[in-house]
């Protein structure tokens, strides 16, 4: 874990957070609720980062923040499901959660658009991060990163060279939580 433990402490340092979590839930209250495990680096990231949005582009709600926080997570995560049902209905993309190899969102960006993660693998800690974006036409972005480790990249981003493709170089780096 010093790894992602390194990697969301840079996450941390890019954006300016100097805060951490005090979690008021347990993971596993948390994982029975939404109906699968997270996977640990996302554990590890949520420990430091509150609910709040990151760089102003990408809207995070920390479940074990809190029972309001938590519905706020499975609201987001619900609604986001209903966009990826609708994508594998409409055009065969990757199939919605709980269907086998379902995505699973864990975070929504500002223009409408999700990261989720494609759990193409029974081991949690390997799946690969996938970006629907909101514009059908440009569909899914997939990587074989980490979550801490798209996290990190969309910190650090100077360039459209991040899982959105969008040019971070003029958005400011920042971390604001939720009150």
């Amino acid at each position: 874990m010093s790894d992602t433990r390194d990697a969301v402490d840079r996450a941390a340092v890019a954006v300016g957070w100097h805060g951490s979590v005090t979690p008021r839930l347990a993971w596993g209250t948390v994982e029975r609720r939404l109906g699968t495990p997270l996977p640990g680096d996302y554990k590890e990231f949520m420990s430091r980062f509150p609910s709040g949005m990151f760089r102003d582009v990408i809207r995070l709600f920390n479940p074990v923040q809190g029972k309001e926080f938590l519905a706020e997570f499975r609201e987001d995560f619900d609604r986001l499901l209903i966009g990826v049902e609708i994508l594998w209905e409409e055009y065969g993309t990757y199939p919605p959660f709980p269907r086998p190899g379902g995505l699973i969102p864990f975070a929504s960006d500002s223009s409408g658009g999700s990261l989720m993660w494609l759990p193409w693998t029974p081991d949690v800690d390997r799946w690969h991060v996938v970006h629907l974006s909101r514009n059908v036409v440009r569909g899914y972005n997939r990587t074989r990163r980490s979550m801490t480790s798209v996290m990190r990249e969309l910190a650090t981003s100077r360039s459209s060279r991040n899982i959105l493709e969008w040019d971070l170089a003029d958005t400011g780096r920042t971390f604001e939580p939720f009150t």
